[in-house]
């Protein structure tokens, strides 16, 4: 599968995306709510809830850390945790990102992509969406169903998720033996990671390689 950066690295992606586009969406929350009876107390059970919530995410990107496969029970009981426990805050989402990545790790592609469908399909957050769609073109890609893989994709993404975009579709694209295409696609991504300050060495790699001629991208 493509490298992909680390869930906490994508979490914080995530909350800096929400920083600069969900401030209005904040506002006119507030704006609705403000003024009825408990809010304080409503406001107080959130922060509580996203405190425990983010402590129980904490715990997983941790024991993700060690790499240990013999973590991947306890992994997958903190995800699914997230999406019981905390289903009203966007560490559920979270939750079923790594629910997915746990499947794909362990060769179960098909429950990766059941996974991440459903994801795509509730997700209120744009940034989430368009992680999970990236992931699940790459797990269709593992499955051989690029044509499936590339009409997961959306025509275009946000710039902070462009990268993973342009270089799943660039590897069903490969897959699919359009390597002109592929190589374009790879290059978009490349130059969306530059504009974020990103290096992708596995990348680099494989437009190095078709670059070349060669055929193992």
């Amino acid at each position: 599968m493509s490298e992909l950066r680390t869930d906490e690295e994508q979490a914080e992606i995530i909350k800096k995306w929400w920083s600069e586009n969900g401030t209005g969406l904040l506002a006119t929350a507030a704006v609705a709510v403000a003024g009825v009876t408990g809010w304080n107390y409503w406001q107080d059970q959130k922060v509580a809830t996203g405190e425990a919530a983010s402590a129980t995410y904490s715990q997983l990107v941790e024991l993700a850390a060690q790499e240990n496969q013999d973590n991947a029970t306890e992994m997958q009981a903190l995800a699914e945790q997230l999406k019981t426990e905390f289903a009203s805050t966007a560490y559920a989402d979270f939750g079923s990102l790594f629910i997915a990545r746990l499947a794909a790790q362990s060769g179960d592609y098909e429950a990766a992509a059941a996974e991440l469908k459903t994801l795509i399909t509730e997700a209120d957050s744009g940034a989430v969406k368009s992680l999970a769609q990236a992931r699940l073109a790459t797990v269709l890609v593992q499955l051989d169903r690029a044509d499936e893989a590339l009409a997961a994709l959306p025509p275009s993404a946000d710039a902070a998720f462009a990268p993973q975009i342009e270089e799943a579709r660039g590897d069903a694209l490969y897959r699919k033996g359009q390597l002109a295409d592929a190589r374009e696609a790879y290059q978009r991504a490349m130059e969306a990671a530059r504009t974020l300050g990103q290096t992708n060495s596995t990348l680099q790699r494989k437009i190095d390689t078709l670059n070349t001629g060669g055929e193992d991208a």
